[in-house]
């Protein structure tokens, strides 16, 4: 793999050559079981699949790393409805960003999760610290809050 010596921001977001990548990410694993426990919890995919270690969403094949794809949490009769659809990596300062396609507006991305570092390890680019934004916490009415740790992506060729 020969993912940028330098993965600092100022880089942009790492590439692989012309390589498509694939995102995988098991977004919050205790929210996916409270979902799939509950008697009306569905998980639906719309482009992306479920693999052992999380939803795979594959590139867009565009500049950067772009993804395409959606997964959708329903629970409480449809009160719980939330959809992470088309994940990107951004860079933002000295971290990066995990941008989603915002629910309520086609044209705007929503800064989801914001990741600490993202680190080229055997062939894979690994996230650290992801955490929900202020954004992403919005998103769950209430049970969540900015800060909550999620699961840490990784790319993949």
């Amino acid at each position: 793999m020969n993912w940028h010596a330098n993965l600092g921001p100022a880089h942009g977001a790492p590439r692989n050559g012309d390589a498509m990548s694939t995102l995988v990410w098991g977004i919050k694993e205790s929210l996916l079981a409270y979902v799939r426990g509950m008697g009306d919890g569905d998980v639906r995919l719309d482009g992306a699949t479920q693999e052992p270690s999380g939803f795979a969403f594959p590139d867009t094949g565009g500049d950067g790393h772009s993804f395409t794809g959606a997964v959708s949490l329903s629970a409480h009769g449809g009160l719980m409805d939330v959809t992470l659809a088309d994940p990107a990596l951004v860079p933002d300062g000295d971290h990066w960003l995990l941008t989603v396609a915002d629910p309520f507006d086609a044209a705007v991305r929503l800064p989801f999760a914001r990741i600490d570092t993202l680190t080229p390890q055997a062939g894979f680019l690994i996230a650290s610290g992801t955490t929900l934004t202020a954004d992403g916490a919005d998103l769950f009415f209430g049970p969540y809050t900015a800060g909550t740790p999620l699961d840490d992506p990784f790319v993949r060729d």
